[in-house]
């Protein structure tokens, strides 16, 4: 039979950072955390896609003409600066709105690279999802505690 001080030396579980426990202070913004560093790993993404077609002038699906280049150029470099921009104010304002826009844009980019290149980067995606699912449950603790009635 364990004992009270045996269950509190118990070994930390490391899985138990990927859903952490969003009851706790700690937990809520370590789940908020991880939506952050998945909406960041979106605009890392876009910049490596970014410097693939500035020095090949081919994006991931292929070669490009001059206008595609451009256009493909701007659309990365929005990316990059709204995807920064989200994982920013997810991080310090843990804002719900932006943990499911953060969501959707994740589940999107997954759907996209699991059906044009089928097996390809699929744990990264799927941690990337798990991720965004913790920014969402963090954001969403953090609101119904803020908003729980304070006890004097």
């Amino acid at each position: 039979m364990e004992s009270a001080d045996n269950k509190s030396q118990a070994k930390p579980n490391p899985l138990r950072n990927l859903w952490p426990d969003v009851n706790t202070e700690k937990g809520r913004r370590e789940a908020i955390k991880a939506g952050a560093i998945a909406l960041a790993y979106i605009a890392v993404s876009y910049a490596f896609a970014m410097a693939l077609i500035l020095t090949t002038g081919q994006d991931l699906l292929g070669a490009l003409d001059g206008v595609e280049i451009v256009i493909s150029l701007a659309l990365s470099v929005a990316a990059i600066v709204i995807a920064s921009l989200l994982a920013w104010f997810l991080y310090k304002r843990e804002n719900l709105i932006i943990a499911y826009i953060g969501l959707a844009w994740i589940a999107l980019e997954v759907l996209m690279k699991l059906t044009s290149t089928p097996g390809r980067g699929f744990f990264i995606a799927l941690l990337a999802l798990l991720f965004s699912i913790n920014g969402v449950r963090g954001a969403l603790a953090a609101k119904k505690a803020s908003q729980a009635p304070v006890q004097a």
